[in-house]
């Protein structure tokens, strides 16, 4: 199955990774996050929780797969957008209470405990929904620093406005802290997320063959997705491989019944 998908890529998506290679609209420099697969998080960093209390990063790992993000708290829009769809995602993905932990670490080493406990208050009716654990952290530069650099997660801050610039979207990291699946934007499928939270639960990570679909798809940068005009020229040319393969096979035995009776 894994061949029959490489070879499918190859045969179908060519034209479209032609023309798709070359992004329209590449994201800002150092604002990107940069997927790396089964790179493993620096557990031992050590960060402040929403109650004040010292932990290291590992603390909120061993157990259960986590979902991660990566913002700052005092931000304008963006990231409450962002937690918001999650929260909204996990609510539908129909895993048990405490299947799997939400946190949020913040890029911005001003903030404290207590802009990580105003947040979280806000998300209360959303985290009840969701039946998850929802952890806020914050921490100094070089510790947030190697988080960002080991999640592949680019961002740079402007001092102008005072204000970071930095990609949308979130990972899911096993329970022994390695990265499993990225997702992208600020909404979200809840099959997929589920999916995903049950690979990590079990320490699988994302295949190369998903990567590779990916990379044969366009990604909109605008909404964050994979368009649907690019997975549908694929679905297309997996039914047309697949009408071939039976066809050579009705033929092969057609053949050799053939023979048979000669």
């Amino acid at each position: 199955m894994t061949r029959l998908l490489l070879v499918l890529c190859l045969l179908s998506a060519a034209p479209q990774c032609a023309w798709s290679q070359p992004l329209a609209y590449p994201a800002p420099p150092q604002a990107q996050f940069r997927q790396q697969l089964d790179a493993r998080l620096p557990l031992a960093a050590a960060f402040t929780d929403d109650s004040g209390r010292r932990a290291r990063l590992g603390d909120f790992f061993g157990t259960q797969p986590v979902v991660l993000m990566l913002g700052y708290y005092h931000c304008p829009n963006l990231c409450s957008t962002l937690m918001d769809g999650v929260l909204e995602t996990l609510a539908g993905v129909g895993l048990p209470p405490r299947a799997y932990r939400v946190l949020g670490v913040s890029i911005d080493p001003t903030e404290s405990a207590a802009s990580a406990a105003r947040k979280k208050a806000s998300y209360g009716a959303l985290v009840a929904h969701a039946g998850g654990e929802l952890h806020l952290l914050t921490g100094a530069a070089p510790q947030i620093q190697a988080l960002a650099r080991s999640a592949g997660f680019e961002y740079s801050y402007d001092a102008a406005s005072r204000q970071y610039a930095h990609p949308a979207g979130f990972l899911v990291a096993t329970p022994d802290g390695r990265i499993s699946h990225y997702f992208m934007g600020v909404r979200f499928d809840p099959r997929d997320v589920r999916l995903a939270l049950v690979d990590a639960a079990a320490g699988r990570i994302g295949s190369p063959v998903d990567r590779l679909l990916l990379m044969c798809s366009h990604y909109d940068p605008a909404t964050g997705r994979y368009s649907a005009a690019a997975m549908t020229l694929v679905r297309a040319a997996c039914l047309a491989l697949l009408a071939a393969l039976v066809l050579w096979m009705w033929r092969v035995r057609k053949s050799g019944r053939r023979r048979a009776e000669a």
